[in-house]
């Protein structure tokens, strides 16, 4: 603190514990599948709803750790079968419009790997999972490009799970 100002004890509001009686989180690395390979995975709760609010532009990934690239997030475009399947309060269907990253620029969909500040040139080698459906391999040189795009070869509508949500994973594979 600075000179003449003294810090009061920390007071939680009332009802809530101290910080420091809560348990540490578990930390949120991806869990390492064997020793060749690393998974991450991305669960989009409720990707219809969330497909809708968002009228079909790109959902986003929070940030990832995919392999040894931090900062990496996933961009789940939905393609233009479900553009089509979808129509708008006036009956009208919506438009396709990938430069803005509406519907995907694909069929079923698009999976784009965008990565933050990134000086490592190591080419990432992964398989990528749409549900249980492998797709891949795929290798990515993010000192060439930090966006790259991935078309979707399933229906991903028939792998949304029950509870609403689609799992999509990137299996890192080692060189």
């Amino acid at each position: 603190p600075p000179p003449g100002l003294s810090l009061l004890p920390f007071r939680p509001p009332p009802g809530l514990p101290h910080p420091t009686a809560l348990p540490s989180p578990a930390p949120s690395a991806p869990a390492a599948a064997d020793s060749s390979s690393q998974r991450v995975e991305w669960c989009i709760h409720h990707v219809f709803s969330k497909l809708k609010t968002s009228a079909g532009f790109a959902l986003v990934s929070p940030p990832l750790q995919v392999g040894e690239i931090p900062d990496v997030r996933l961009h789940f475009a939905p393609g233009e079968s479900w553009a089509r399947s979808m129509r708008g309060r006036k009956g009208k269907k919506m438009e396709c419009e990938d430069e803005h990253g509406m519907a995907g620029g694909s069929m079923n969909g698009t999976v784009r790997l965008k990565v933050g500040d990134l000086r490592d040139t190591t080419p990432l080698k992964f398989n990528l999972f749409v549900g249980d459906v492998r797709q891949g391999p795929f290798t990515c040189r993010f000192g060439e490009w930090t966006v790259h795009t991935f078309q979707i070869k399933t229906d991903w509508r028939n792998h949304v799970e029950k509870s609403g949500s689609l799992r999509l994973r990137l299996e890192v594979l080692s060189e």
